[in-house]
């Protein structure tokens, strides 16, 4: 909490409250509404892939049942310091409709998608760094090593999973038997399931860009599609990080950081991170308002 006030009081400095106050009291419910909107849509897609992990199929019941489980998933990130605390809660809403899977099963699938949907990211964030490369855009040496070391560690984890044959080894080693419960996935009959999920997340990818592309310009910065498509995934991977509550003061920071020196208004990029911001506790409280149904 300390280090996300200080990301905060950096950001907002040297910010006109008041006048960011009012601009947030100005934007319209339409807006609202329609970004909400899409943001069910992202969330149903997550949904899929994760009732597809769990089930190796899903029908519109299992596909609600699931995105709802995803949303009190975003409502408990709220009181953790990034959003993969809420996997670590999420799967327990799952328990009265699948009473047939246990426990460990449901908790090793929410961890297994959270892979999945961060390989993509990851994935996605250094394809981006590479182009903003291309195109002349600048970016701190580190950030090519640090995206890199995380990409070469998503693969030597897949190349563990395909490549060993788990169910033998349980066979031999009996303590392996608890974890292949746990991560039930990783029996050969199921690994096709990581594969059609991936890329579920690597197709749903420039739907949420899309959305932060008309935040954006809807909120009259005029962010151009490439640099939301260049900046965007650098900016999620590196929120994913545990550095700030609801992502408060790190975003706001590097939006400054990134996309200042574009020529983009400080005092609008402000507007726009924090609209960002309240949107995703937005999504979150509908998160609250589910665990009462």
């Amino acid at each position: 909490m300390f280090l996300s006030a200080l990301l905060i009081y950096f950001a907002f400095r040297k910010a006109d409250l008041p006048q960011l106050w009012s601009n947030l009291a100005s934007v319209s419910w339409q807006l609202v509404t329609v970004l909400v909107l899409l943001n069910i849509i992202s969330m149903l897609i997550g949904g899929l892939r994760w009732a597809i992990l769990v089930l190796g199929g899903a029908n519109l019941k299992d596909i609600l049942i699931f995105t709802k489980a995803s949303f009190t998933g975003s409502f408990y990130s709220l009181f953790f310091p990034s959003s993969v605390g809420g996997d670590l809660l999420k799967w327990t809403t799952l328990l009265k409709n699948y009473p047939q899977i246990s426990k460990l099963k449901l908790a090793g699938t929410a961890l297994i998608d959270r892979v999945i949907g961060f390989s993509a990211f990851s994935l996605m964030a250094m394809i981006s760094l590479i182009l903003g490369k291309i195109l002349k855009y600048q970016f701190p040496g580190i950030l090519f090593w640090l995206f890199l070391g995380i990409n070469i560690a998503l693969i030597i984890f897949y190349l563990f999973v395909f490549r060993l044959n788990f169910e033998k080894m349980a066979g031999k080693y009996k303590f392996l038997n608890k974890l292949l419960e746990i991560v039930d996935l990783l029996k050969n009959s199921n690994k096709k399931r990581i594969i059609l999920c991936f890329l579920i997340s690597m197709l749903a990818q420039p739907f949420w860009m899309m959305i932060s592309w008309y935040l954006f310009n809807s909120l009259g910065i005029d962010l151009k599609l490439i640099q939301v498509f260049i900046f965007m995934p650098i900016i999620s991977l590196i929120l994913t990080l545990p550095i700030s509550w609801a992502g408060f003061g790190a975003r706001e920071n590097l939006y400054l950081y990134f996309l200042v020196p574009l020529g983009y208004s400080a005092e609008k990029l402000l507007f726009a991170s924090t609209f960002s911001g309240v949107m995703g506790i937005l999504m979150a409280l509908l998160g609250g308002l589910m665990l009462l149904i």
